[in-house]
């Protein structure tokens, strides 16, 4: 049995009725222009929700602040 046949296995139609979230992250201008296999990887993630069982429509990719840094900021 391999890793992705548990997966499915472990993937309940009550998780396929649920969105599944997709959260692509670089956190500099630089890693995205550099990192750019990595990021095809990230995005290829909804590759593998559908092959899970997903709908496509049911796949929410959330990648606005690619680039980015998460660091906290003070309002003024």
């Amino acid at each position: 049995m391999t890793i992705g046949s548990t997966l499915s296995q472990k993937v309940t139609a009550r998780h396929l009725q649920r969105q599944a979230m997709l959260y692509v992250r670089q956190s500099t201008l630089h890693q995205v222009l550099e990192n750019t296999e990595s990021t095809a990887r990230q995005y290829a993630l909804t590759e593998r929700a559908v092959g899970l069982g997903w709908e496509t429509a049911r796949i929410v990719v959330i990648d606005q602040d690619l680039g980015q840094k998460g660091g906290f900021r003070r309002r003024s």
